[in-house]
């Protein structure tokens, strides 16, 4: 509202009226008549001031002193406005002019309407400026100042003055006025003179508002100073303050005149005055009424309160535009239902009745006030008249309502007069005002919402005589009831009284003329003439013979609007339709007026030639729009040749001859200046419903969009008719009024009566011929076959209300706890006799327990016939193993340097291929498979279509979010808020950044690029503008345009703005003009609309002036050849760096470029490299200082093992570098993630072999006689077996799961599988040499890394544990296998197991693009805000491949959309999709090439779309030659023939869209078409329409499988026979969701070979042992799923690189399992309890100071990246590896295979059982025959040929 008070400067428009006179509002005291001193400071007016106002003459020695009024006009303005000057025409002396006076006059219009209503306020205002302006007494408060600004370089007058006021006074005339209202605008008057809300006005600034000149009225500046005191001024003169008495607003006003009033203020005008409470709508209060104005008993009434029988819903009555607000009424207000009542009073007052002497009538009897009845009806608010009842004020353009009858209703009812624009009388016909509390009920009527009434009361008032009989009056009122018991509308429900007659009995009711019908008029619904108009069933039979009519106009005469003609008046000669004769004529008569043409010598028009061909220019654009429905086109033709060319036109046209000229001027004009339609509701809503769904492909719009001049959503048949009709559309060549009514009404002008028109209109699923076609379903939802509701969502998976998959798995471990439970008890208390129920003797621990079984076979010899073929082959493999593993260790001890020499060699020449290597950063070859369906088709529609556009685009938000209030130009008293954003001085400031950006250049190969070399430009090169998508496109990025403004004459109201602009343009972006008072255009400088939903954002529902974000968008034309897109590239660095260095504390900013995703990647790799390097350096740290066995201080440089832990990192990362040199020379390309991930993987798996092989040498003792080399070979025969399960598992996995098709999984899987191998294959060469150098220099005493330091030998250290194998074998061991602990272990991880599964059955298929950036990225705020803000999905095609055959009917109708096409076509099921789009995913119909050329080629506008030069080459629309129309031949349904289709198809293609020719298909179609073969052939093509908005990943994988489904359909329906003639549907997002669609596939396809790999290498490796085979498969299952399970709780989703990571956990988890299980396997203690903690100290200390202790150093680094991918996908995923694996392989499976591990192998016992007998027989030979000697000779000849020894591990 403020903005609307600003806009008011109407205010000072009145101050300043006064102020042109000589306004400086000085309040002065009354002069003593009788003394006149020299006080004046001005006379006279001289010379131009501010605001094309004058300033007054500064006085000289002859006017100094007040001057004689002796001007007569003067004295009489003088004596009117001024009485307290005034003291005769011989006696007035003033400080004022009469030119002065009449200035003074002129502006007193909007005070006196404003202020008039309160006199003591009126009087106070004109005394003050009164004083001021003529005051004898100016100088004593007032002087001139000469300081402020002069309006010009030479004046001559005062430019400003100084006022001094007492505060009282100032006060007393603010009191005065502060309360007076502005009916009009619902506001109080000092909203319009104060220059903002009257809330927030005070005296002075009131005052001061008035005395700026920058309020737009005053001529010159008053300074109104406060002072209660004189007042010293600057130039030394002390001033008076002025401080006469104000008169109060409730008193009555001395000292006034007539014209100002005397009497006191009403309540509302004056808080002082209190208001009486408003009387109550019902009887008693309008007994109350009557009785005090005509006198109790001194009147009778007959009284009829009229209500509504039938149920109707409210109207919604809509304000004047630009206001969108509207006003329910009850049904009550419908004008066909006051025309009914109209009729009822009219026919009770036209009663008659006979009374004992006379006829009586209601004028005899009535209460009369200047000699008319007094009837209280509400109809008399339109003077008891139908005409005024429908009377309309339209607006200058004719478009919009400005006033009608239910406005006029509000006025009279709410403020007692209408004080509207259209200034219509309130008056009833007996004179007097009409109050609403009389003539209404059900109403509140505090609130006075007279809209709301049920009822009308309509009260005849009856004159009586008391004392008398009155018979007159009763024979009257017996008269009325008759009346009424017999009238019937089943519209009404009446109550009425007087209900009965008086007994006095008098004869029958004398009815009125024409009381046969009901009351009210009805319409033929058919048409009962073939002229077009249907006969009112209340005309007289007899007259129909009078209904003939006769033509308006005839010919054309001068201009008219738009560059059209006016018509000429019909004459004499011409009145009766003459007979049209002309060739021409008649040919576009046949054509669009068929109902018209009666043949060449039969046919009678109102329209000659002339005429006609204007007719056929100006129905270009409808006859390209709306063609493609037949009955739609059919119709509206019919409506324009009714009007043009009826013969009949005065039945229902007539020339408003009121009407201005197109030149301003009053008339008469040279031909008609305006026309009045008539015609029915009906004919005006079936022609607007045939039309309102008819489609503009080429815009996914509605055609109505168009011919509304606002979205086609918010249009309606009145308002369709009026923007036709209204010369503001930049067609209409003069103003059409269309006038509703389903009755007769009168011609205004001539008296005569008019029949609306009332054709009945084809409905759209209709055909109007046999060679026609109906509407299609697109274009008409009549012809649609019923559209089946979406499938319905799949409801979640639950049992009893629970999830599904969490109720299972909770049941199946209640079932497992209640199994195991029992299990654990019975085994305890039965077999283990915990509660000593048996007896102890007899139930020995080898007799009862299940490990009783193993410690027999221990205690009993094992014969060979016991030992089964798999312990027998298992055997054969152990031996195999160790046998081969202890050669080879021995040889490569024994001959370290060569060793070392061929493998540097080898490896180093494979990691030299790392010289070719070759990086994958594409995500698109990352992520998708070459031979996928997304990536295919990605490289058909580039092949074909071009790549999609680049695009650059800014996200621009306020941190202000103060609303802005809009209020619409009166008479409307509403406002609509818009959003900060829309500020002017913003826009501004968007508007330069956005032409910034514009300007940035570049540098690239020595030359200087401009956004105008890469931008898309659709128009070129008729148009070379490049797109860009903002909303300043409204204003085509002008300046000058976002300025415009238009005002009233009085520069008071703001009658359009960019506001307004805006909300026309939101609503129909493709008009060509807004319909506002600015008429400028929408459409952007490119070309193209810009459509809200792209260019806006954060807006609720359509309400688009509420966007909080603004989007532009740059687009860039995309290149297959990456080389192409370099010039882009540079421009976009320069984008970018601008950008970010703008600055602008009232925008915030986010944006991106096409290269801006590519650019962050990389500086993030950069970022965090860092970050990697020290968690690699922590571990490779940990590594070296860890596998040293340190004895005492005095040996720690001799015991570290730094040299040999660098060694095995060196070798790790050797091996690394020989897969990527490998894969390299195999031309198998790189990707970053091999590089992130395969050096952790084998790290992990390097480390774990490392430690195990080094620890086992230091935990072993040599023998007597072995050297250090046999001592190596022999450990190395030990762990080597170890060492090859897990690296063979892994390496078989990992080859195995390199069979899928998503790239970087395939690519890391073959890296991954070829490092680990080439590991293993270092650690048993080089590691193994260098173990054994390394061990020598520390039997030698030689420092470590300085090797040529030594100390004095000392005596041999013996082998110690280590600590933390002594912690794990003594006490982690111990109670982890404590038979108390081990249940409570496996509930534990079998419950968070199952847990696992329910969680991972919810796990979020996807990956947020955000977390790919670093936390400090610039494109996070982009995401972040295109997910707020994003309005529009990602364009989708739908690409019909090469093949198809356009010629064929049916292969049109395949695709088509318009008349004639099936509803399965590609369209038609486009079409119902977009019906569904919360499903379906398609936001709107799909722009249609086929159809649009159809429309082009058969367009046949004057001039048509398809033109030729001379030479026969095509003439564009946009060309103004004058061309020739195609010599196109038209097949059955309009279609060209096969050869005309071909020939004019690449002319649509270039053609572009136009006023002239809107079906161009260049800008829209120009890439989307294919013509192959010399342009002989089509070849693909696609239809392109929207997916609805996307902002999660599942929102895109949603849309890519409903399009494929939907892309499928398509191609079933058109019949395509292969894969390559299947339509498809492709988007820039495709190829990226796509592995979406299969994640959950490719995830269980390679976890399961990976994990069938695992399980055989392990049954195979460990000698066919089945059941610790299954036991690794479960562990590592487990802790897989495990992982699965933290993922869905840590929010990790399922994507490529989840997948990845979860193909390497298998890997790392065969390093935490499969050590300990060949351990427990290959274990000969006595019970498996005792096996799981042999296994346990042995190999699980190495595995917790390998893997486990290594990994979690270097990944606790990994939480503190900034890329979010590495703390989610390698942080959070790698924790969970480390923590799931080591607690399974440490806690968890040494348990399990306490319960359920593999028996002994009886081979392997038999074998050891052997060796201890011949171990006893040594022994035993020992002391008999031989000493120390012969054992160390026996041990010298056998230790290498033996079995190993188990008892080792």
């Amino acid at each position: 509202m403020d903005k609307f008070i600003v806009n008011m400067d109407f205010s000072v428009l009145i101050f300043i009226c006064f102020l042109f006179a000589s306004q400086t509002l000085a309040f002065l005291d009354k002069p003593d008549p009788g003394v006149y001193n020299p006080q004046c400071v001005w006379y006279g007016e001289c010379g131009p001031g501010y605001n094309q106002g004058k300033l007054n003459c500064p006085v000289n020695s002859t006017t100094a002193a007040p001057q004689k009024l002796i001007d007569a006009d003067g004295l009489r303005i003088l004596k009117t406005y001024c009485p307290n000057l005034y003291h005769g025409d011989n006696n007035s002396y003033t400080c004022c002019s009469g030119d002065q006076l009449r200035t003074f006059e002129r502006n007193l219009a909007l005070p006196e309407q404003l202020l008039s209503p309160c006199p003591a306020c009126y009087f106070n205002f004109l005394d003050s400026i009164c004083q001021v302006t003529c005051s004898p007494k100016q100088s004593e408060f007032m002087q001139a100042n000469s300081k402020y600004p002069k309006p010009g370089p030479s004046v001559e007058g005062i430019v400003g003055v100084d006022v001094v006021l007492t505060p009282i006074y100032a006060q007393g005339l603010f009191d005065s006025c502060k309360d007076v209202q502005m009916p009009s605008a619902n506001d109080k008057a000092l909203s319009v003179f104060c220059g903002r809300q009257a809330k927030d006005c005070s005296p002075f600034v009131w005052l001061n508002y008035m005395g700026n000149t920058g309020n737009g009225r005053a001529p010159f500046t008053i300074n109104y100073i406060n002072s209660s005191t004189p007042w010293p001024s600057p130039g030394g003169q002390t001033l008076k303050p002025f401080n006469e008495q104000t008169k109060r607003c409730n008193e009555t006003v001395t000292g006034s005149n007539d014209n100002i009033g005397k009497a006191k203020c009403t309540c509302k005008d004056c808080a002082l005055e209190k208001c009486a409470p408003p009387p109550k709508p019902d009887a008693e209060g309008r007994k109350k009424f009557f009785d005090s104005v005509f006198g109790k008993d001194m009147y009778r009434q007959a009284e009829i309160v009229v209500e509504r029988a039938d149920s109707q819903e409210p109207i919604k009555h809509y304000e004047p535009p630009p206001s969108i607000q509207a006003i329910n009424f009850t049904s009550m207000y419908d004008k066909e239902f006051m025309k009914q009542v109209l009729k009822l009073q009219q026919d009770i007052s036209r009663l008659q009745a006979t009374g004992p002497t006379k006829t009586v009538a209601l004028d005899d009897v009535c209460i009369k006030e200047n000699g008319t009845c007094i009837i209280e009806s509400p109809l008399q608010y339109y003077q008891n008249s139908e005409p005024n009842l429908d009377r309309i004020k339209y607006d200058e353009f004719h478009i919009f309502e400005l006033d009608d009858y239910l406005d006029h209703f509000l006025q009279c009812a709410s403020y007692e007069g209408d004080r509207s624009s259209s200034n219509w009388s309130c008056i009833s016909v007996f004179g007097n005002k009409t109050f609403p509390y009389v003539i209404l009920q059900g109403y509140n009527a505090t609130t006075r919402n007279f809209e709301k009434a049920n009822s009308f009361v309509i009260t005849f008032i009856l004159r009586v005589t008391p004392g008398q009989d009155n018979i007159d009056v009763q024979a009257w009122e017996n008269a009325f009831v008759k009346y009424m018991k017999t009238y019937q509308n089943p519209n009404m429900t009446l109550s009425y009284s007087p209900q009965n007659e008086v007994t006095q009995q008098f004869d029958s009711v004398v009815p009125p003329e024409d009381m046969s019908d009901p009351g009210y008029n009805v319409i033929d619904d058919e048409p009962e003439h073939d002229s077009g108009y249907n006969v009112i069933d209340d005309e007289p039979e007899e007259e129909l013979g009078e209904l003939d009519g006769e033509c308006v106009w005839y010919g054309q005469c001068g201009e008219g609007w738009n560059q059209g003609a006016l018509n000429c008046f019909a004459t004499n000669k011409t009145k009766n339709s003459p007979l049209l004769n002309d060739t021409e004529g008649l040919r576009i008569l046949k054509r669009y007026c068929p109902g018209l043409y009666n043949g060449d010598k039969n046919t009678r028009t109102c329209c000659d030639t002339a005429q006609l061909k204007t007719m056929e220019e100006n129905l270009a654009l409808p006859d390209q729009l709306l063609q493609r429905c037949p009955a739609c086109y059919s119709n509206f033709l019919n409506e324009i040749c009714q009007m043009t060319c009826s013969p009949v036109q005065s039945r229902f046209i007539y020339a408003n001859i009121d009407a201005k000229c197109p030149n301003g001027s009053a008339g008469p004009c040279d031909g008609i200046p305006s026309i009045n339609y008539v015609m029915t509701n009906k004919y005006a809503n079936t022609l607007y419903d045939s039309c309102k769904d008819v489609q503009m492909p080429s815009a996914n719009d509605k055609a109505m969009s168009v011919f509304c001049g606002r979205n086609a959503r918010d249009c309606s048949p009145k308002i369709w008719l009026s923007y036709m009709g209204n010369t503001g559309n930049g067609r209409a060549p003069f103003p059409i009024t269309y006038n509703y009514t389903d009755t007769s009404m009168v011609n205004p002008f001539t008296n005569e009566t008019m029949y609306p028109l009332n054709y009945t209109n084809l409905q759209c699923n209709l055909t109007y011929s046999n060679t026609t076609d109906k509407c299609s379903c697109q274009d008409c939802q009549s012809s649609c076959a019923a559209v089946p509701p979406p499938p319905a969502q799949k409801k979640p998976f639950t049992i009893i209300g629970i999830d599904g998959s969490s109720f299972i798995v909770a049941c199946v471990f209640i079932a497992f706890v209640i199994f195991f439970g029992t299990y654990v008890i019975c085994f305890n208390i039965i077999k283990k006799d915990s509660l000593n129920i048996g007896n102890r003797d007899n139930c020995s621990f080898e007799n009862i327990s299940t490990a009783g079984s193993q410690q027999n076979l221990i205690n009993r010899q094992i014969s060979p016939a016991e030992i089964g073929t798999l312990e027998k082959l298992g055997l054969r493999v152990e031996e195999i193993l160790t046998a081969g593993f202890t050669s080879w260790g021995r040889l490569c001890a024994r001959n370290p340097l060569i060793v070392l020499l061929v493998t540097i060699i080898i490896f180093g020449s494979l990691a030299g291929g790392i010289a070719r290597y070759n990086v994958t950063t594409d995500p698109v070859k990352l992520w998708s498979s070459p031979e996928s369906t997304a990536r295919t088709e990605k490289a058909y529609f580039d092949q074909h279509f071009g790549p999609f556009y680049r695009t650059e685009q800014l996200i621009i938000t306020r941190p202000d979010k103060t609303k802005i209030v809009h209020p619409y130009p009166p008479p409307s008293i509403n406002s609509i808020t818009f959003s900060s954003m829309f500020e002017k001085e913003f826009m501004h400031q968007v508007l330069d950044l956005q032409t910034q950006v514009e300007e940035l250049t570049a540098k690239f190969d020595n030359e200087t690029v401009t956004l105008e070399d890469i931008c898309f430009k659709p128009l070129s090169p008729d148009n070379n503008n490049c797109t860009i998508e903002s909303v300043l496109q409204f204003w085509q990025n002008n300046r000058t345009n976002l300025d415009k403004e238009v005002w009233d004459e009085y520069h008071i109201y703001d009658l359009a703005d960019h506001f307004d602009h805006f909300l026309k343009c939101a609503q129909s972006p493709t008009s060509v003009s807004d319909n506002t008072r600015l008429n400028m255009p929408c459409l952007a400088v490119y070309g193209g609309p810009a459509f809200p939903w792209v260019v806006l954002g954060g807006y609720d529902e359509k309400n688009y002036q509420n966007a909080t974000a603004f989007v532009i968008t740059f687009v860039v034309n995309n290149h297959v050849n990456k080389e192409d897109n370099r010039k882009a590239e540079a421009w976009e660095a320069e984008f970018i760096k601008f950008i970010k260095s703008y600055k602008n504390p009232n925008m915030t900013i986010s944006f991106s470029s096409e290269r801006s995703i590519e650019d962050e990647l990389d500086r993030e790799s950069r970022s965090d490299v860092w970050t990697i390097v020290l968690s690699y350096l922590i571990m490779f740290g940990y590594i070296t200082i860890a596998l040293g066995q340190f004895h005492g201080l005095d040996t720690i440089l001799i015991d570290s093992k730094v040299t040999l832990g660098l060694s095995g990192v060196t070798i790790v990362l050797l091996s690394v570098a020989s897969s990527v040199g490998f894969y390299s020379y195999c031309g198998v390309p790189m990707t970053l993630i091999i590089i992130e991930v395969v050096p952790f993987l084998v790290l992990a798996v390097g480390v774990d072999n490392i430690f195990i092989l080094v620890q086992t040498y230091q935990r072993d003792t040599r023998k007597t006689g072995e050297t250090l080399e046999d001592q190596v070979g022999r450990v190395l025969g030990i762990v080597g077996p170890s060492m090859l399960l897990t690296s063979f598992s892994e390496s078989i996995a990992f080859f195995l799961g390199a069979w899928t098709d998503m790239p970087a999984v395939r690519e890391f899987a073959l890296y991954a599988a070829m490092a680990v191998f080439f590991d293993f294959v270092l650690q048993i060469t080089c590691f193994v040499s260098l173990m054994t150098i390394d061990a020598k220099r520390q039997e030698a005493n030689h420092f470590d890394i300085c090797c040529c330091i030594k100390i004095p030998k000392k005596e041999k250290q013996e082998k110690q544990e280590g600590y933390l194998y002594w912690l794990v074998n003594n006490y982690y061991s111990h109670a982890i296998l404590t038979e108390w602990v081990r249940p409570i272990v496996i509930v534990i991880f079998v419950g968070w197991f199952l847990a696992s599964v329910a969680f991972a059955c919810h796990l979020t298929i996807g990956l947020d693009q955000a977390l790919s950036m670093p936390t400090d990225s610039y494109v996070l705020d982009y995401f972040h805000n295109l997910s707020a803000y994003l309005s529009v999905g990602a364009p989708v095609y739908f690409v019909v491949p090469a093949g198809h055959n356009y010629l064929s009917k049916s292969g049109q109708n395949a695709l088509c959309g318009g008349k004639g096409c099936p509803q399965d076509s590609l369209i038609g099921q486009l079409f119902r999709q977009s019906q569904l789009a919360n499903y379906s995913t398609i936001a709107q119909p799909a722009s249609s090439w086929i159809d649009d050329y159809f429309d082009w080629i058969n367009s046949a506008g004057n001039p048509p779309c398809c033109r030729l030069y001379d030479n026969g080459t095509f003439c564009p629309a946009t060309s103004p030659d004058n061309c020739t129309a195609c010599p196109f031949q038209p097949q059955v349904g309009g279609r060209p023939s096969s050869h005309d289709f071909m020939h004019y198809l690449p002319m649509f293609l270039v053609d572009n869209p136009g006023l002239k020719c809107a079906k161009g298909g260049h800008a829209a179609y120009g890439a989307g078409v294919n013509l192959i073969k010399n342009k002989t052939e089509v070849g693909a093509t696609y239809f392109m329409t929207y997916h609805t908005p996307m902002k999660t990943s599942s929102d895109y994988i949603k849309g890519l499988k409903e399009a494929r489904i939907i892309s499928k359909n398509i191609s079933k329906a058109i019949g395509a026979k292969s894969e390559e003639e299947e339509v498809f549907a492709y988007s820039v997002f495709y190829v990226f969701y796509e592995q979406y669609l299969t994640i959950v596939h490719n995830t269980v396809k390679n976890i399961g070979i990976c994990m069938a790999a695992i399980f055989v290498a392990t049954f195979i490796l460990l000698g066919f042992d089945l059941v610790t085979a299954i036991v690794v498969f479960i562990t590592i299952m487990m802790i897989i799923v495990d992982i699965m399970g933290m993922m869905y709780l840590w929010d990790i989703t399922l994507n490529a690189l989840s997948l990845v990571n979860l193909v390497m956990a298998i890997g790392i988890s065969v390093e935490f399992c499969s050590h300990i299980a060949r351990a427990f396997a290959v274990s000969i203690q006595p019970d498996k309890v005792q096996r799981a903690k042999d296994a346990l100290a042995h190999m699980g200390s190495s595995v917790l100071s390998g893997i486990t202790l290594t990994k979690l150093g270097g990944i606790i680094v990994l939480g503190f990246a900034k890329s979010q991918l590495f703390q989610v996908f390698y942080f959070r995923m790698y924790l969970g590896m480390v923590v799931f694996g080591a607690s399974h392989g440490l806690i968890f499976l040494p348990v399990l295979l306490s319960y359920i591990g593999p028996s002994i192998n009886k081979a392997k016992l038999y074998q050891h059982q052997q060796k201890e007998l011949k171990e006893q027989s040594r022994k035993i030979n020992y002391h008999n025959d031989s000493g120390d000697t012969g054992v160390r000779e026996h041990y010298h000849r056998t230790d290498h040929d033996q079995p190993p020894e188990y008892s080792h591990l």
